[in-house]
């Protein structure tokens, strides 16, 4: 899950906030597998990427939108675009992303890291964040994640194939995936699934 490409189109997720809650119904738009990477160095928590695969109906929306060459990918002046428009729309949504440590919530920040791939049926984008402040991962410390759009817009699982990458970590961190009841969103329909991140 490489972050060295500033490739963007993950700003398609700008698309979410199009529809508004008014509109969702019982079954969502839009279907993402998601994979997360925790990257720890020196025992903290520096940086979190997101790559989402979008379902096949939904690429194929993608790529009309933006590729607007129709060359079957996104060059540099679409992934700007989408950039842009994820930033305005998602930014104060956390990227429909929810993280904490412990019962404390952590702000993602805007993203600095971008990389979109299309593959046949499938958009795929990862997103990077570099937390302004480095979480320290001691003995005792928990960090949980959680995708969901309480607007039931959009509908995350994680991938079944390595879901979860820890970079920095390995031997000392792990981490448990569980469904959460508890947060349930959309009148109490949608159980999300959390990521729970322990290090000793």
């Amino acid at each position: 899950m490489s972050l060295s490409s500033r490739h963007h189109p993950f700003a398609v997720a700008c698309l979410f906030v199009l529809a508004s809650a008014s509109s969702a119904i019982a079954h969502p738009d839009i279907a993402v597998t998601a994979r997360v990477l925790f990257d720890i160095r020196d025992g903290r928590l520096v940086s979190v990427a997101e790559s989402f695969a979008f379902d096949e109906k939904y690429s194929v929306r993608l790529l009309s939108r933006f590729d607007h060459d129709g060359n079957g990918m996104f060059d540099d002046g679409e992934v700007d675009e989408l950039r842009e428009a994820l930033t305005a729309d998602l930014g104060d949504r956390d990227f429909l992303t929810e993280l904490a440590l412990g019962e404390q919530p952590l702000d993602l920040g805007e993203p600095d890291a971008f990389h979109a791939a299309v593959q046949p049926g499938s958009v795929s984008i990862t997103v990077g964040f570099r937390l302004e402040a480095p979480v320290a991962m001691g003995a005792g410390q928990s960090l949980t994640m959680m995708q969901r759009d309480r607007d039931y817009t959009v509908a995350f699982r994680l991938a079944e194939d390595r879901p979860v990458l820890i970079r920095g970590g390995e031997g000392h961190c792990a981490y448990t995936v569980t469904d959460r009841p508890d947060r349930a969103y959309f009148g109490g329909l949608v159980v999300p699934q959390a990521i729970t991140l322990t290090c000793r």
